[in-house]
């Protein structure tokens, strides 16, 4: 997987399994990355989940009960076109494997995979979907590099703490987003116990290192980041 977590930790998945044990390790192997992991057991529980959550990478089992994965991908093909596709399956049907081509199908994965086959593919579908936010313009000669974690300006790093990088990559993917103290204290030290007056105290010092007034405070909630582009 990448390095960089911010990049997709606010992606959904949506992930549709018939075989109880496998659908179990799986989808507790994507729960470490991605914020929500939604698990479908059929054909028809999958196209629901994605009409009701509108996921972002589509993982798919092709053989499953009530309605199998060729036929809920086509369906879903009709509405949107480019969201990634992992093609999970056993079948060797050239048939069978020809119509999953057709659907534009991101990556195809024989039964049996490695955890690492699957994180590779997995990758490779949120490439494309990160394509274009490697870098976000801040305003005032001022940017951020998400893939090699940097604070630029114009051009020259601005050496940034562990906790200033954590909340500006957390906050600078989402503008205009208000972020409660309490997000950004779990999002920053984890499960840490850390005090809001720890927060103020990292929001000040990261302020000084940045275009002003680009992190705004949210009277009793929390702050927002507003671009200045």
């Amino acid at each position: 997987m990448p390095e960089n977590t911010s990049l997709y930790k606010n992606m959904k998945v949506l992930y549709a399994e018939d075989e109880e044990g496998i659908r179990e390790n799986i989808s507790f192997v994507l729960s470490l990355f991605f914020k929500d992991v939604f698990v479908a057991k059929d054909g028809e529980e999958a196209l629901y989940l994605f009409e009701e959550e509108k996921p972002d990478l589509l993982i798919f089992d092709i053989c499953m009960p009530k309605m199998d994965g060729i036929e809920v991908l086509s369906k879903i093909r009709q509405s949107n076109k480019e969201i990634p596709i992992i093609v999970l399956t056993a079948h060797t049907d050239q048939s069978y494997l020809l119509r999953a081509i057709e659907l534009n199908i991101t990556r195809y994965l024989s039964k049996p995979f490695s955890k690492d086959t699957l994180l590779g593919a997995v990758k490779e579908c949120i490439l494309r979907l990160t394509k274009g936010k490697e870098t976000i313009n801040l305003g005032s000669s001022y940017v951020f590099d998400f893939l090699n974690k940097n604070l630029l300006f114009q051009n020259e790093i601005v050496l940034l703490s562990l906790h200033e990088l954590k909340l500006l990559q957390v906050m600078s993917l989402e503008p205009h987003k208000t972020f409660t103290f309490e997000e950004l204290i779990e999002e920053i030290w984890g499960w840490e116990i850390v005090t809001k007056e720890a927060l103020k105290s990292l929001v000040k010092t990261l302020r000084k290192k940045l275009p002003h007034p680009l992190i705004k405070n949210v009277f009793g909630i929390g702050y927002t980041i507003e671009t200045l582009q």
